[in-house]
């Protein structure tokens, strides 16, 4: 583990991933940290689901590969159970997880990323924001109209035109957070909905703060989805593969074009050959099922090209 010197700015940053996301955290977080301003160096905190003592000693020699200052805590949380009646997301609950975050690290600042991302920009200047009485901050780019569970926002009372996001990117002002209780608040909610959350925290999270959020610059989650060209994708960003199939699911190597990107950083890391290689992943395989309505997207995108 690398250390931080005492004069350094620090960069607080979560990630909350299950084993199958093993391959995208390593690029996800090397990349942010490859990328980081040389005035801040990383604290990371981890909340990881089936993640073995190799697994994090690899994760460890991935991020000392790049020669950057950084400390990483493996973050436990007992009660599971908190989560029991809402809806599941590939049959597990991890995508919750960043809603405990709060509790788990003492920090001014927290910044939340999904690990399936690939961080080509230095976030560091969202430690210098000034968030005031803002609990929260993401990149709202969308409505309620064009989001997935537009129906039950306006079904609670939200309007079609209100402000929505995807919460992939979530800066914590967590003084904030804890002074107007906002974990009571989220959890309250997720009870009361429980079996209506049909994009999980992320239904949560836009009820709550969509509309009294601080606004982050949009190259702090640039979407890249399957059908999305490379010359559309900036040279700079936080790039968030949303949607499915993603670069390291069966065939997203040959079907996703901006893929290449992410295998180049993956080469980088310290994730074995043989595990890099999707066809060998059986839970790569039991996906498929789930996601083949984003294999039709891309098949109908790519014909409609020729």
């Amino acid at each position: 583990m690398s250390t931080i010197p005492a004069a350094e700015r620090i960069a607080a940053v979560a990630f909350c991933a299950d084993q199958y996301m093993e391959a995208p955290l390593h690029v996800a977080a090397s990349s942010l940290l490859r990328n980081l301003h040389a005035d801040y160096a990383a604290r990371f905190y981890f909340l990881l689901t089936g993640f073995s003592q190799a697994a994090i000693a690899r994760l460890r020699r991935t991020l000392n590969a790049t020669g950057r200052a950084y400390t990483m805590k493996m973050l436990e949380t007992q009660d599971t159970g908190i989560f029991r009646g809402f809806r599941p997301l590939h049959g597990n609950f991890s995508t919750y997880y960043r809603l405990l975050l709060p509790e788990l690290v003492q920090e001014e600042r927290l910044l939340y990323l999904d690990a399936d991302m690939r961080i080509e920009l230095d976030v560091s200047p969202l430690f210098e924001l000034e968030m005031g009485s803002k609990a929260t901050g993401f990149v709202v780019s969308g409505t309620v109209s064009s989001a997935l569970d537009g129906t039950f926002h306006v079904s609670i009372g939200r309007v079609a035109e209100a402000p929505a996001f995807n919460a992939g990117v979530m800066l914590f002002n967590l003084p904030e957070w804890r002074r107007q209780d906002c974990s009571a608040r989220t959890f309250a909610f997720g009870r009361k909905y429980s079996t209506e959350l049909i994009s999980h925290d992320q239904s949560i999270l836009n009820a709550l703060f969509a509309e009294n959020c601080l606004r982050l610059d949009p190259q702090y989650n640039v979407p890249v989805l399957g059908t999305t060209a490379p010359e559309a994708i900036p040279a700079k960003g936080v790039f968030h593969f949303v949607g499915n199939p993603k670069p390291w699911d069966i065939g997203g190597r040959l079907l996703l074009p901006h893929a290449r990107a992410w295998f180049d950083d993956l080469r980088k890391t310290a994730i074995p050959p043989l595990q890099r290689i999707s066809w060998l992943n059986r839970t790569a395989w039991a996906r498929i099922p789930g996601i083949l309505g984003g294999y039709r997207r891309i098949l109908r995108n790519k014909l409609a090209q020729d």
